[in-house]
C-alpha cells in the first residue's frame, strides 16, 4: 500500500522492433531500463529490484511511448489495485 500512495509503480513493455523494457514510475519522473532479449529476464529483474512495488505487464508490443503515456498507465495501474483492496475491505 505504500508504494502505491506514493505513486510509485513499475510498468513492463514490449516493443514493436527491439525486445522488453521496464520503467519505473515514481511520482513525476520516469526511470527506462532495456532493451532486454527476454520477458523472463524482465520479469526476474523487476522482482529482485521492485518487490514490493505494484508491477502493470502490457503484452501487445506498442509504439514507443513518452514519459507522459507511461505515468499515465502507472496511475491507471495504483488506482485500480486501489479500488480493488478497497471492495475487498468492504466485503
Amino acid at each position: 500500500m505504500q508504494a502505491q500512495i506514493n505513486g510509485h509503480s513499475v510498468i513492463v513493455y514490449p516493443d514493436m522492433l527491439r525486445g522488453w523494457y521496464f520503467a519505473e514510475i515514481d511520482g513525476k519522473a520516469v526511470y527506462r531500463f532495456g532493451p532486454f532479449e527476454s520477458h523472463k529476464l524482465v520479469k526476474e529483474l523487476v522482482v529482485l529490484l521492485f518487490p514490493q512495488i505494484p508491477v502493470l505487464e502490457l503484452v501487445e508490443p506498442s509504439a514507443p511511448m513518452d514519459d507522459s503515456a507511461l505515468m499515465i498507465l502507472g496511475n491507471a495501474e495504483r488506482v485500480t489495485k486501489v479500488t480493488e483492496e478497497q471492495e475487498i475491505a468492504w466485503q
